[in-house]
């Protein structure tokens, strides 16, 4: 990987010494979680059977290990910021939800940073990305990448949300002032994607990464008083161009909007020629593909603080490009289809192989952050209930097949321990009918409890 191997020049070249010493002196947290989750039946079946424990539980740990230093005082800075992740079934897990390995490490950062001048620097390595102004979905978060943690479970502390997303390496040139913020990000491709029929998950950290190659330059502005205004225009291979601006209608409420435009479709959908060419039973090397098709993202929401700091806040979203009623019936036949018996045991096996290729492709979607129907509305707040108590609640509504995901966090800093342990609880849901976005891999309710130590 000749280009892989320039971004990593700058890292190779510093002093043994200096770089040591940055990793002695780093911030080190620790989280550890028991869940247990309940799943219903779906119109999946892998070999007459469906293909996930309707009851298991999950033991997980997680390591954040994260730096800022300075190795050439106002001048140069290492940046590092990773995970360790190991989890643990309590009962064999089923064949959508087997992972190739139970721990894994992951970079979300690893950059050094060079000071031009008091405005202006370079950062090269792995960089980390810039978000949207919105909870779940941004249209102005163009340079999103796939999800590498495990399939079965995650860390469900709030602080670990966006952990497992994996970032790009790449280089970013930025001028922040007091007017305006200005940047530039180069990420190239230096890979080509993963097999589509198996997860992200599977995947190597570079085709989650930097399997398209993506130039984006965005822009802030700050002049305008209650208004603050953004532009990011995307090209390579996914060219895009999103508006945003972030109103405060007062001091406790903002008003926040974002519109993006994108030259084709951002992720793969069901190719509808291929389904009709497997219902004849014509086997194709793929089921899903990227259109050619023009997509126009909206979000629109509402964010509330009170004066005790909590946050409240609600949101809009649409794409053009997501699955109308009737594509998403298409694939839900399709699933129907493949499930039926027959007497020949090498046509079904290749029925169950198509279904693994269609629950990765979804999977991988989504694990990319989209939706993939049209409509939807979402929630969250931040709710402070005392000094050292928070509760965190969350809901989704699609809103075409009226299936929803919703929870809710609770999280409590201890007063012993000098306040570096906090626990947490919570509960969650996936609920829809079989043929709904969120049903469709079986209504699910988990419930799980932890501690995140601080170093």
């Amino acid at each position: 990987m000749p280009s892989l191997r320039w971004l990593m020049l700058p890292l190779a070249i510093l002093p043994g010494e200096k770089v040591a010493a940055c990793w002695s002196d780093g911030d080190v947290a620790l989280f550890s979680q028991m869940s247990a989750v309940r799943k219903k039946s779906a119109i999946w079946q892998v070999e007459g059977q469906r293909p996930w424990q309707a009851y298991n539980g999950y033991n997980d740990i997680a390591i954040k290990y994260s730096n800022r230093c300075s190795l050439v005082e106002d001048q140069l800075r290492l940046n590092m910021a990773l995970y360790g992740f190991a989890y643990y079934p309590l009962r064999h897990t089923g064949t959508f939800e087997q992972d190739d390995q139970r721990a894994k490490l992951l970079f979300d950062r690893l950059s050094l940073t060079y000071n031009i001048s008091e405005t202006i620097k370079l950062e090269t390595g792995k960089i980390s990305r810039h978000r949207g102004l919105f909870y779940l979905v941004s249209p102005a978060d163009l340079l999103n990448n796939y999800a590498g943690g495990f399939k079965p479970t995650r860390i469900y502390h709030p602080a670990m949300k966006q952990a497992t997303t994996e970032s790009s390496w790449g280089a970013e040139l930025s001028e922040t002032g007091e007017q305006h913020a200005l940047s530039f990000s180069v990420a190239p491709k230096l890979t080509q994607p993963g097999a589509r029929y198996a997860s992200s998950t599977a995947w190597s950290s570079l085709e989650r990464s930097n399997s398209n190659e993506r130039y984006l330059l965005s822009y802030t502005d700050y002049r305008y008083g209650n208004n603050v205004p953004s532009a990011s225009l995307m090209l390579g291979d996914t060219p895009a161009v999103a508006l945003g601006n972030s109103y405060n209608v007062s001091q406790q409420l903002t008003f926040n909007s974002e519109l993006a435009w994108h030259r084709k479709s951002p992720w793969r959908h069901l190719d509808e020629e291929k389904v009709s060419q497997l219902q004849n039973y014509t086997f194709p090397d793929a089921l899903y593909h990227t259109p050619e098709k023009q997509n126009v993202e909206l979000a629109l929401g509402l964010q509330y603080t009170s004066d005790r700091f909590s946050q409240f806040g609600v949101a809009y979203y649409f794409q053009s490009a997501g699955y109308s009623a009737r594509q998403w019936r298409k694939q839900t036949d399709l699933i129907n289809f493949l499930n039926q018996r027959t007497q020949n045991p090498a046509l079904e096996s290749a029925f169950d192989n198509y279904k693994y290729l269609m629950a990765s492709e979804i999977y991988n979607t989504t694990g990319k952050g989209h939706f993939i129907g049209k409509h939807y509305i979402n929630s969250y707040a931040s709710i402070v209930l005392d000094e050292h108590g928070t509760l965190h609640p969350w809901s989704v509504l699609n809103i075409t097949d009226k299936s929803s995901m919703l929870g809710v966090t609770f999280t409590r800093r201890l007063n012993s321990l000098n306040k570096q342990m906090e626990i947490y609880t919570g509960i969650y849901a996936a609920v829809g009918n079989k043929h709904s976005e969120f049903g469709l891999f079986g209504e699910t309710f988990g419930t799980y409890m932890g501690f995140h130590y601080t170093f």
